[in-house]
């Protein structure tokens, strides 16, 4: 999430206050690591010291849940494992074609609907997919990225598997969630 702050034109209150609002505020929240805690102090002196109309950008990352992020990366592991490309030709200008697992996530998101639409040098309209990073999307929009993959997937990929319940539990399996 980023955010831009204005300092407006309201005075600081006197020194006492403003103690005691640093004091309570350190109490709810402060860094996690020293470097952490030394940065919390630099940003907080850093917005005292701003003058009226004066502009600060952040960005916050609220780190989504890394066991549902492995999750994803294990499915589509288990789908890349057992998609076989249908393709003729095996070579290219006498260089062998294999699989790829980023293509594969590229492909698999882009059919997800989660792509965006870039141009090459030659003006040829190209389908990139988009970031799934932590910084990039939160717990609710992941989620949805991969209920749409799951369809993908199912379609595309593990015809053969009955529903999504039945996918769900072969990679929990697989992941060792569950026994």
């Amino acid at each position: 999430m980023k955010i831009t702050i204005v300092r407006g034109g309201e005075t600081l209150p006197p020194k006492p206050i403003m103690d005691y609002v640093s004091k309570f505020l350190f109490g709810i929240f402060d860094g996690w690591t020293d470097e952490d805690k030394k940065s919390w102090r630099k940003l907080w002196r850093h917005l005292m010291t701003l003058e009226p109309g004066e502009f600060a950008n952040m960005e916050f990352i609220f780190p989504r849940n890394p066991k549902f992020h492995r999750k994803f990366f294990g499915l589509l592991n288990f789908a890349f494992e057992a998609w076989e490309p249908d393709r003729v030709r095996k070579n290219y200008k006498g260089r062998p074609v294999a699989k790829n697992f980023d293509q594969f996530r590229e492909d698999v998101l882009i059919l997800a609907g989660y792509s965006e639409q870039t141009f090459d040098l030659r003006g040829n309209m190209k389908l990139k997919a988009k970031s799934i990073s932590f910084a990039k999307m939160d717990d609710a929009e992941f989620e949805a990225v991969y209920s749409a993959v799951v369809d993908v997937i199912l379609a595309d990929v593990l015809k053969t598997y009955a529903n999504r319940e039945e996918l769900e539990e072969v990679v929990q399996r697989v992941m060792g969630f569950v026994s």
